[in-house]
């Protein structure tokens, strides 16, 4: 485990140590040079060895969980894990730059490499459901918390959770992004041939809990509230991915994601 502040830190250790939802799977080494007394409690809590840096923990390691609150410290990280030869999750933002995104997949399709990670939302329940009944011509919005001013990479830290929902329900091959920012509340228009999907995201907004999903039909309008029951998403894409050696998308989608927040946040004004 790279990285102590973040609470997805928590998460996986939660999932692997505590539940020991993963048969002959533990987690054993922690680095938390972000947060060293946080790092401290949770290497007490779980039994972890505290390494003194990232290289120290990744030599010791089968497998990497990088989960940094800020994405501009992924690429460093994920980088000395692939040139050891060992599958990382890169949590959210898997990076902020387009080109630390690139070299990330580019190394790892090269090399034959396992990685996986970027936003756990979308894995939760209900997303497949809606993306098996949208139609052509059809009009989705996504409303759910972002503070542009956030003092981990402003727009990114959050930003990147409905990003990531639009690529997975419409794919990688949408055409045009435009964006606004009005004090704060963001709106984003990601054009596909067939289909608009709508960004809106606010720091105002108090969804935490629920990522706010409206299908705007020909015929008529649905509402979905989804739960956020995503506290186990990274560490089963984790685990499966090590056991079966086949990661859980194209590492396309990575750099995908990358890309097309880079363009909400040049087209909204907000770098």
């Amino acid at each position: 485990m790279i990285g102590a502040q973040n609470s997805h830190a928590a998460h996986f250790l939660n999932a692997i140590n505590s539940e020991k939802l993963y048969e002959g799977v533990r987690a054993g080494y922690i680095y938390g040079g972000d947060d060293p007394e946080t790092c401290a409690k949770l290497a007490t809590l779980h039994n972890l060895e505290d390494c003194p840096d990232e290289e120290t923990l990744i030599e010791k390691s089968d497998a990497v969980v990088i989960t940094y609150r800020k994405g501009s410290m992924h690429y460093k990280a994920a980088m000395k894990a692939l040139h050891a030869g060992k599958p990382a999750f890169i949590d959210k933002p898997f990076t902020t730059d387009v080109y630390e995104a690139k070299k990330i997949v580019d190394y790892a399709n090269e090399n034959g490499l396992l990685i996986c990670g970027g936003s756990n939302l979308k894995g939760i329940s209900g997303i497949a459901d809606i993306s098996g009944k949208i139609e052509p011509g059809d009009t989705v919005v996504f409303s759910y918390f972002t503070d542009p001013a956030s003092e981990y990479d402003g727009y990114f830290f959050y930003g990147i959770h409905t990003v990531e929902l639009c690529l997975s329900i419409f794919g990688l091959d949408y055409k045009n992004v435009s964006a606004v920012n009005n004090d704060g509340m963001v709106v984003s228009i990601v054009s596909y041939p067939e289909n608009t999907c709508v960004i809106v995201t606010s720091p105002e907004f108090q969804t935490f809990d629920v990522v706010d999903v409206v299908v705007h039909g020909k015929k008529a309008t649905t509402h979905y509230p989804l739960a956020l029951d995503y506290q186990n998403v990274g560490s089963d894409e984790l685990i499966d991915m090590v056991k079966t050696g086949k990661p859980p998308r194209d590492y396309s989608f990575y750099e995908t994601s990358i890309k097309l927040i880079n363009e909400i946040v040049q087209s909204a004004g907000l770098q």
